[in-house]
Order: structure tokens, then C-alpha cells, then sequence
């Protein structure tokens, strides 16, 4: 039987985008992260959460924690933060399970989501 499974991540960043062509000043967000896999029940479940989570903490949240993102991204905005979260936890993940969604928020109030 086909699931999916939930796991939620929170990091903290500091940011300045590229808007045309003057770069706005260095601030900071908390970033919410949901990430999405679906995969077969085998033996009782998808995949162990711990297991999800040591994948999108070595992957993802080590790298992006309390870094500035203009050094990572050309332009740091959160749809090009989600896309490359996306394709990391996909590189991770064991051949068995899909990325099936990304929820990348900035702060409580603007988000963006990805299904793969």
C-alpha cells in the first residue's frame, strides 16, 4: 500500500535578494520545513522518521542553518531554496522512497510548496 510520510524542520538564516538589479539589505528569517516522501508500507511503515530525519538534517538543515544564503545561492529566495532542498533530500533518499512535496515557509506568514 502506497503513504506517505510527514516530518517538520525549522532553521535560521539570513538572507539579501537580488531584486532587478539592487540587492535589499541582510535580514534574517526562522524557516519552516515540511518534507513529504511517499513509499510502499513494508513491514509496518514507510520509512522510520528518525531515519527521515538524520537524511534532511545531514542534507539539508546542517548546510542552511545559520548561514548566510547569498553565499550558497545566486538569488536566495524561497523558491530556489525549496528547489534545491528538493533535489538534496532526493540525492538522500534510499531508492525505495519518492520526494513526493517540499513546504519551504519564510517567517509565519510567506510560503512556497513543491511537489515532485
Amino acid at each position: 500500500m502506497l503513504s506517505r510520510v510527514r516530518e517538520k524542520f525549522k532553521f535560521e538564516a539570513a538572507h539579501a535578494l537580488l531584486l532587478g538589479e539592487t540587492l535589499e539589505e541582510m535580514h534574517g528569517h526562522t524557516y519552516h520545513l515540511e518534507v513529504v516522501v511517499e513509499g510502499e508500507v513494508e513491514e509496518g511503515y514507510v520509512v522510520d522518521f528518525l531515519e527521515l530525519r538524520r537524511i534532511v538534517e545531514r542534507e539539508v538543515i546542517e548546510k542552511l542553518d545559520h548561514r548566510n544564503l547569498n553565499k550558497i545561492f545566486a538569488n536566495p529566495t524561497t523558491e530556489n531554496i525549496a528547489l534545491w532542498i528538493g533535489e538534496r533530500i532526493r540525492e538522500g533518499l534510499p531508492k525505495r522512497l519518492k520526494l513526493h512535496k517540499v513546504i519551504l515557509w519564510e517567517g509565519d506568514e510567506n510560503g512556497v510548496e513543491f511537489e515532485f
